[in-house]
């Protein structure tokens, strides 16, 4: 029998989709390569997102209480499946020729939608629970619906013109990121390693994309600056 928490991502998968779907124009596809980037980032997601969860808990498999495959279907990490469907996403627009921020730009809205729906989903099954009487998931529901209507605006300007291509995408990584290292002290369900005793792997996590998101537009006019000195005139 499908369970409360299938049934909520499943349905936060189907709305994130269709928002996608009726931006297909804006991102600059066809319908065929949309269902192939919906695919390939579906896979590199739940790629990414086990792949993480393995290292993260790598003694439980040593020991034996998990197997890799047999127990695929226990334990996965967001961060890791949002850097795998980023590596995805960057693949797929070099293999396509297309713009990588154009696209991340409407995933920044995707996501988090998506994303709301989906701890929904974990707090009617109870898992990712808080500490008590905190319903951290409705918590983190509430803010990634906000996350969204954010990135969405973000989106908006983008499209006329007041805001580079990115922006979006890089808002939602820094909203997300601040939204997590916020609520990751509230979780009752993480694991109890710390960095230098006190920051969680989560919130180690979060922090350096917060960092890298906020330094990327000036480590990219750092290189394209580089790029133009190295390339010479013609």
């Amino acid at each position: 029998m499908p369970t409360a928490y299938g049934l909520f991502s499943a349905a936060g998968c189907v709305a994130g989709v269709l928002w996608l779907k009726r931006h297909r124009d804006g991102l600059d596809v066809t319908e065929n390569e949309f269902w192939a980037a919906m695919w390939t980032l579906l896979a590199g997601g739940l790629i990414g997102a086990k792949l993480l969860f393995v290292v993260l808990g790598w003694e439980h498999y040593a020991r034996g209480e998990l197997r890799i495959l047999a127990d695929f279907q226990t334990g996965f990490v967001f961060f890791g499946g949002l850097a795998g469907a980023t590596l995805a996403g960057l693949a797929f627009a070099r293999l396509r020729g297309k713009s990588f921020w154009r696209g991340a730009d409407y995933f920044a809205v995707a996501i988090p939608l998506g994303h709301a729906i989906g701890r929904i989903g974990c707090f009617v099954q109870g898992c990712c629970h808080g500490v008590p009487p905190h319903a951290v998931q409705l918590y983190e529901s509430a803010g990634l619906a906000l996350i969204a209507w954010s990135c969405a605006r973000a989106v908006t300007d983008v499209e006329r013109g007041a805001l580079p291509r990115g922006s979006a995408f890089r808002r939602y990584v820094v909203l997300y990121g601040l939204l997590r290292l916020l609520l990751d002290p509230l979780r009752a369900d993480g694991r109890p390693e710390r960095f230098l005793g006190f920051v969680s792997h989560q919130q180690g996590i979060a922090l350096a994309l917060v960092v890298l998101a906020l330094a990327w537009p000036a480590v990219a006019s750092w290189w394209a600056a580089r790029a133009r000195v190295a390339t010479p005139a013609r």
